[in-house]
């Protein structure tokens, strides 16, 4: 159990949320600056491994094409009208739509190439590349475990020590990525009702069931004896934490996305919408936190 005992609390970006400045209660809707080696360089890492581009369509009259890159999903391109209507997508489920002349070369590769063109037969393909990811959002190193719940596997890479990285393969489809540590200190990502979590030594944890169905302000206990209070203020749902018996002085905000707490043996996972979610270290069968008082 390397990761299991962690003596402070965390909180860390889960794809894309935002971290805490904790100098002042309810000060966590903007990111602090920090060094490369922090945890608040996983923040960096999400928002910058999705990017997307729009460029005009070959067949004109305003149609453009929406280049996505994902570091989840791969690279997905949407042909619209002018009206921004999706007309027809391309991405790995199917990357080549000859039909509408819609093309796309290594759709899960560190470089995807968009290839467009009007007419078939001999015609050229007209190439654009994707939007460039930065090199943190590929798995690197050679590959550590394959960890299988169900339907989902997950692919665990190792590039040194404790720098690790993983996709998140679902029904034969990469549906995530999770961050390669120490970048990150942890690292969850929801897929249907899974969470999954990769931590700083490439353990791999998942859960299911241990999610709150609707947002209630107030005071929830949790497996294990740490108690989560659920608040919201500005239109944000933020999440207060106690540590050995203990309510921490700072409130954390899901700001448009999750955000990660751990204290102990305890993980939260408050989503942006307001449910809670939560894995304890060691317990065989996850639980959802109970609400207990205002």
């Amino acid at each position: 159990m390397r990761t299991a005992l962690r003596a402070t609390t965390a909180v860390l970006a889960l794809f894309g949320a935002a971290i805490a400045a904790p100098a002042t209660a309810f000060a966590a809707s903007s990111p602090v600056q920090q060094t490369a080696t922090s945890p608040a360089r996983s923040q960096v890492i999400a928002e910058n491994c999705v990017k997307s581009t729009v460029i005009p369509s070959r067949f004109g009259g305003g149609w453009t094409v929406r280049l996505t890159n994902s570091a989840h999903t791969g690279a997905t391109a949407q042909l619209r009208d002018a009206s921004g209507k999706v007309l027809q997508t391309v991405d790995q489920s199917k990357p080549l739509d000859l039909a509408n002349g819609l093309r796309i070369d290594g759709v899960l590769s560190a470089a995807p190439v968009f290839k467009q063109r009007t007419q078939g037969g001999d015609m050229p393909w007209s190439p654009t590349a994707f939007p460039k990811l930065p090199k943190e959002c590929f798995t690197a190193g050679s590959l550590y475990s394959t960890t299988k719940y169900g339907s989902v596997t997950v692919l665990t890479y190792k590039a040194g020590p404790q720098v690790f990285s993983s996709y998140i393969v679902e029904n034969g489809k990469r549906v995530g990525f999770l961050h390669p540590a120490p970048t990150a200190y942890q690292d969850v990502r929801k897929v249907g009702q899974r969470y999954v979590r990769l931590t700083i030594d490439g353990e791999i944890h998942s859960w299911t069931g241990a999610s709150t169905v609707s947002p209630k302000l107030g005071v929830y206990k949790i497996a294990g004896g740490t108690q989560v209070r659920l608040v919201k203020k500005d239109g944000l749902y933020g999440v207060q934490m106690t540590s050995h018996g203990t309510w921490s002085n700072w409130t954390y905000f899901a700001k448009g996305k999750s955000a990660i707490l751990q204290d102990n043996n305890t993980i939260i996972v408050l989503n942006a919408n307001g449910t809670i979610s939560n894995f304890v270290y060691g317990f065989a069968n996850q639980t959802a936190p109970v609400w207990n008082h205002a």
